[in-house]
């Protein structure tokens, strides 16, 4: 398979020099944002549900069996990946982006706000709100609106 074409996850750079190191695993993400773009690569091009289980954290709700199969189908055409926002706070980030597909020969957008957890050096996946409400500026003593469960000041509003 060439990789000279450029990366779906709609970085401009050539795959070859995006997401491809990260799949192949010869670099780890370095944000967030990063394996966001990669795990948005992996299932625009299919075939790397391998990748897509190493980078989701063991114990998330919502992982998938540790059977990769299912995540090696394409089940839609992904279009584009637009990031919204990103944030880091220590070991905790946060990415809202909407991804556009075609299901159906319709195009439809999906909306999430995704959380990663840095273990052992690497970033991985936990999990996301599908349609999440707008980020709203919160109290520091309130829930953080990135959905982490801790208070506003002991989350983002660090940044």
């Amino acid at each position: 398979m060439t990789t000279d074409f450029i990366c779906p996850c709609c970085s401009g750079d050539h795959y070859d020099r995006c997401c491809a190191p990260l799949h192949r695993g010869e670099r780890v993400a370095a944000t967030p944002e990063a394996l966001m773009r990669s795990r948005y690569s992996a299932f625009a091009l299919g075939g790397l549900g391998e990748y897509l289980l190493e980078t989701w954290a063991e114990n998330a709700p919502g992982r998938p069996p540790s059977d990769a199969a299912m995540l090696n189908v394409r089940t839609v055409d992904w279009q584009r990946l637009e990031i919204l926002q990103t944030r880091v706070n220590g070991a905790q980030g946060m990415v809202e982006f909407r991804a556009w597909y075609l299901e159906d020969d319709r195009e439809q957008t999906l909306h999430e706000r995704s959380r990663f957890r840095r273990s052992a050096g690497r970033w991985r996946y936990v999990d996301g709100v599908i349609d999440p409400p707008a980020m709203a500026l919160a109290g520091r003593n309130d829930p953080c609106p990135c959905g982490s469960g801790r208070k506003y000041k002991k989350c983002c509003a660090g940044q």
